[in-house]
């Protein structure tokens, strides 16, 4: 609103998209939630009517799918993955039913997912090319002679019949999985399994003769300060927590309180072997620099046999490292390398090594 403002007052280049915009909330300078979702969901902007004349929306109203969006300007959606998560009956994102009678965990009446509440994409999988579940235990779609029906939204054209012969991942144009891509991987074609640049193991199980990839992105700085386990004997891997969001959600009060101070997930068998308790600080250390942190011993973590190689993991969460309402701590990818997947450039952040001691 005050970048509308500067426009009227002074000018400037291209102003028309900014003072187009639909700004008709409530109270302007301050939307609410509910108003903001129901917009990423979509509503129709004008009656919207079928070829034969009959009236499917009116205007105003909200869309129950993505099906119902429109590219002629009649209907708007903040994004179409989330048509469908506010109908014209309610929020659907607030449903609370948890119930499972299939056992299968299609919990459908439990909030909403997107697209469409699917829980479970390309679901058509499932079952064979006649339409019937491959596990007739555990169905989840199939065809009952007219169309596709089952626990789950069918993540496939309802009317398609098998004999059509079309495939189930209907992203792709042939509608197959496809294992490699002739032109598209740099260590392809076809996918190999290696170890981590740090490892625990010595050898590549899978395929002894090459422990690391051949073509992961590797700079001269990031080689200079790779580990081994020798001197570095447990895994670590980092991960986000339920109570925060990256850095952002430490600004907010309430956040700080539930998670107040930096802190990593050892097991209760390394705990026992370094002597550490929950609530002791300790350092955990590799070639690249160290962090300090309150030490959470967990059963979630227990030692794991590897290869005939007993091997401890300790979880990081990457959510600390500024001055906000939560205690001040250490940036967690001070420890991460920088290894970069050979296809994608991605850091190897989920698997390193590191050592662990009291502080």
């Amino acid at each position: 609103m005050r970048l509308r403002e500067l426009y009227r007052e002074e000018g400037g280049v291209a102003p028309e998209p900014l003072m187009a915009m639909r700004w008709d909330y409530s109270n302007p300078a301050d939307p609410s939630p509910e108003e903001v979702a129901k917009e990423s969901n979509g509503r129709a902007l004008r009656d919207v009517y079928d070829a034969s004349g009959k009236l499917l929306l009116r205007k105003g109203q909200q869309l129950r799918s993505f099906a119902e969006l429109r590219n002629d300007g009649s209907t708007a959606s903040g994004c179409w993955i989330y048509a469908g998560s506010w109908t014209p009956d309610s929020n659907q994102m607030a449903r609370r039913d948890n119930g499972d009678p299939s056992g299968l965990g299609a919990v459908s009446g439990w909030a909403w997912a997107w697209p469409a509440n699917r829980r479970i994409l390309y679901n058509r999988a499932s079952a064979d090319e006649q339409g019937k579940a491959w596990d007739p235990n555990r169905r989840l779609i199939e065809w009952d002679g007219a169309r596709w029906q089952g626990i789950d939204v069918p993540d496939y054209p309802l009317a398609l019949a098998p004999q059509q012969q079309a495939g189930p991942l209907i992203m792709q144009p042939d509608g197959l999985g496809h294992l490699f891509a002739l032109d598209k991987m740099a260590d392809g074609p076809f996918p190999e399994h290696y170890e981590p640049m740090e490892s625990p193991l010595d050898v590549n199980p899978l395929h002894p003769q090459q422990r690391y990839s051949p073509a992961a992105r590797l700079f001269a700085g990031d080689a200079a300060q790779l580990g081994e386990a020798a001197d570095y004997p447990c895994v670590a891997t980092t991960y986000s927590i339920t109570e925060l969001f990256r850095h952002w959600t430490k600004h907010a009060l309430l956040n700080a309180i539930a998670k107040p101070e930096q802190f990593v997930e050892i097991g209760i068998e390394l705990a026992a072997e370094k002597g550490i308790w929950s609530g002791d600080s300790v350092r955990v250390t590799l070639r690249r620099g160290y962090i300090k942190a309150k030490a959470v011993v967990t059963r979630r973590l227990p030692r794991l046999m590897v290869d005939g190689k007993p091997i401890d993991t300790v979880g990081i969460p990457c959510l600390w490292g500024f001055e906000v309402a939560t205690h001040k701590g250490f940036l967690t990818n001070t420890l991460t390398p920088s290894v970069g997947d050979a296809n994608s450039q991605t850091p190897e952040y989920k698997g390193f090594l590191v050592k662990v001691k009291k502080a």
